[in-house]
C-alpha cells in the first residue's frame, strides 16, 4: 500500500475513533435509560409513601380496636351501675348520688370515646380512598416502568451493536497501517489530546483552516515523508479537491 493511502488510513482511523468516543458518550446518556432510572426512583418514592400510608392506617385501625374494646368495657360498667341504681339494690341517698355522679362521668367519657371512634372511622374512609389512589398510581407506574425498561434495553443493545461495529472497523484499519506509522499516530494523538491528522482540501488545513504553501502538497506526496501543519501541528494528509 502506498504512502498516501497509509496516511488516508490514519485520517480514517482518527474519524472512526472520534465516532467511537461520541458513541461511548451517547451510551452513557441514552434518554430512555435516563428516563427509566428517573421513573424507577419515582416509583420507589411512591412505594415508600404507600408503605407509610399503610402503617398509618394500621395504627388507626389498632387505635380504633382499642377504643371499641374500651367502649365495650365502659358500656358494661354503665349497665352495672344502671342495674344498681334502678334495680333497688341501693337505698342510701348518699350512695345513690355518688353512683349517679359516677355514671355521669362515665357517660361523658363514653361520649368522648364514641366521638374519637367516629372520627377514626371517617379518617379511615378517607385513607382507604387514598390507598386506592396510591395502588392505582403504583400499578400504572409499574406498567410504565416496564415499558421504559424494554425501550431502554433495546436502545442500549442497538448502541452497543453500533459501538461494536465501530471497534471492528477500527481494528480492520489498524491492521492495514504500518506499525511505525501507527505508533507515530498514537504519540501525536496523545500529545495533541484531540485531532492530530488533518485532511488537506484545496490547500487548506482541515483542522485549523490555515492556507498551506503549495510546496507542502508536493512534500506530502513524497513517500515516507511526514508533513505537519506549521500552525496547529497536525499531520497533513492529501485529500480530494472540493467540488
Amino acid at each position: 500500500m502506498g504512502h498516501v493511502e497509509q496516511l488516508k488510513l490514519l485520517w480514517e482511523l482518527q474519524k472512526v475513533e472520534g465516532e467511537i468516543a461520541h458513541k461511548e458518550q451517547e451510551l452513557q446518556n441514552i434518554p430512555s435509560v435516563k428516563a427509566y432510572h428517573a421513573r424507577k426512583k419515582e416509583l420507589a418514592d411512591l412505594q415508600e409513601a404507600r408503605r407509610c400510608h399503610g402503617e398509618k392506617m394500621d395504627a388507626a385501625r389498632e387505635k380504633m380496636r382499642n377504643g371499641e374494646m374500651n367502649l365495650q368495657n365502659i358500656s358494661a360498667v354503665m349497665r352495672g351501675l344502671h342495674k344498681k341504681l334502678y334495680g333497688g339494690e341501693v337505698h342510701s341517698t348518699r350512695e345513690l348520688e355518688s353512683m349517679e355522679k359516677k355514671l355521669s362521668l362515665i357517660q361523658a367519657e363514653k361520649t368522648v370515646l364514641e366521638d374519637e371512634i367516629l372520627s377514626l372511622m371517617e379518617e379511615l374512609e378517607k385513607d382507604e380512598l387514598e390507598k386506592l389512589r396510591l395502588d392505582s398510581r403504583e400499578k400504572e407506574g409499574q406498567e410504565k416502568l416496564q415499558q421504559l425498561k424494554n425501550r431502554a434495553q433495546k436502545e442500549m443493545q442497538l448502541a452497543k451493536q453500533e459501538l461494536e461495529l465501530l471497534h471492528e472497523r477500527r481494528t480492520a484499519i489498524m491492521q492495514q497501517v504500518d506499525a511505525p506509522l501507527l505508533q507515530k499516530y498514537r504519540e501525536l494523538s496523545s500529545k495533541m489530546q484531540g485531532q492530530c491528522v488533518s485532511l488537506v482540501l484545496d490547500g487548506f488545513c482541515g483542522i485549523c483552516n490555515v492556507s498551506l504553501p503549495s510546496a507542502f502538497f508536493a512534500r506530502i506526496l513524497t513517500p515516507g515523508k511526514l508533513v505537519y501543519c506549521e500552525n496547529c501541528g497536525s499531520l497533513l494528509v492529501p485529500g480530494d479537491k472540493k467540488t
